[in-house]
């Protein structure tokens, strides 16, 4: 299991050629239920801002020091991507940065980053808190109830807790 943080930057490769298409520069988290569904990473020059998607169903691997895909083709525009992705960057960015409270009230810390299982491709923890001089806790996605745009909502009690939400493993 790897974080969030670890697999942005790693190099986008075709297997085939051996070419570098970019690096990730951003991974697009489904709210829904944590999956991993792609990755985004600026196609053109240095001072391009040209936004280019790599689903994960094009991933072939996601590996220690680079991300395989099987051919450039898979790299396409944010509009030729699938529905569900471009749902998914509509509404947030980013898990990391959301404020967490509990179904009782209590505001349980900030996302500093994501766990993501990468045979899974999905989410399995959040990391909450994490400043600078702060120690992160792991919470267990399947405590998570719901994802909104400015909060993310988890259930009241301990790990132990019987899975239920959006977020829990199937």
């Amino acid at each position: 299991m790897r974080t969030g943080k670890d697999l942005i930057g790693l190099a986008i490769v075709d297997v085939r050629d051996g070419k570098k298409l970019g690096n990730a520069d951003e991974l697009v988290i489904s709210p829904d239920d944590g999956k991993l569904l792609g990755f985004i990473m600026k196609s053109g020059g240095l001072f391009s801002s040209e936004e280019v998607i790599v689903e994960i169903e094009d991933v072939r691997s996601i590996g220690t020091d680079a991300i395989t895909v099987d051919g450039d083709e898979v790299a396409h525009t944010l509009e030729a991507s699938a529905e569900a992705f471009r749902e998914a960057r509509a509404g947030g960015r980013s898990l990391v940065g959301r404020k967490v409270v509990t179904q009782g009230g209590t505001l349980s810390g900030q996302v500093s980053d994501v766990v993501i299982n990468e045979e899974q491709r999905r989410v399995t923890a959040l990391l909450i808190g994490g400043g600078m001089l702060e120690q992160s806790d792991a919470l267990p996605a399947d405590r998570i109830v719901s994802v909104g745009p400015d909060l993310i909502v988890i259930r009241d009690g301990d790990a132990s807790d019987d899975a239920i939400g959006p977020f829990a493993a199937s």
